[in-house]
């Protein structure tokens, strides 16, 4: 997004179409537009909270990994739960209910506790759906 937003303006800066002097737009005009538009995306992608997702549930554990597609945060997260104690999971919607996080529950110390959201946001909805029809085997009725 940052070399899309660099290369506009840098076509800003070299198209002849600004040179004529009657035009009511001029050149920094348009720039001043792109870089509202450049904010407004970033804004909107960061407030998405898009994360990485690895799951796996091969063996005797449920695996989620985590981690933020961000620059400036590099903390990876993973949750790792038997599945004899995964009780359920909840899914949460946010960003205006377009997108969803899910919260995962287990058995601990005789008390049902639930991990901190993960944002579905970058998932397809093939690869979420999958997800979820694959936790839905463990939960127990």
């Amino acid at each position: 997004m940052t070399i899309v937003f660099t290369l506009a303006i840098i076509i800003l800066i070299f198209i002849p179409w600004f040179d004529k002097p009657d035009l009511w737009l001029s050149e920094f005009h348009a720039m001043i537009f792109v870089a509202a538009l450049y904010v407004v995306i970033s804004i909107i992608n960061t407030m998405k909270i898009p994360y990485f997702v690895s799951y796996n549930d091969h063996g005797d554990m449920i695996v989620m990994r985590y981690y933020p597609l961000s620059l400036f945060n590099s903390k990876k997260n993973s949750i790792e739960i038997p599945k004899q104690q995964f009780v359920k999971y909840e899914l949460k919607p946010f960003f205006f209910g377009r997108y969803q996080k899910i919260i995962l529950f287990q058995h601990f110390r005789n008390k049902v506790v639930g991990y901190p959201p993960i944002s579905l946001s970058a998932l397809d909805e093939e690869d979420k759906n999958r997800i979820l029809a694959s936790l839905q085997k463990y939960i127990k009725n």
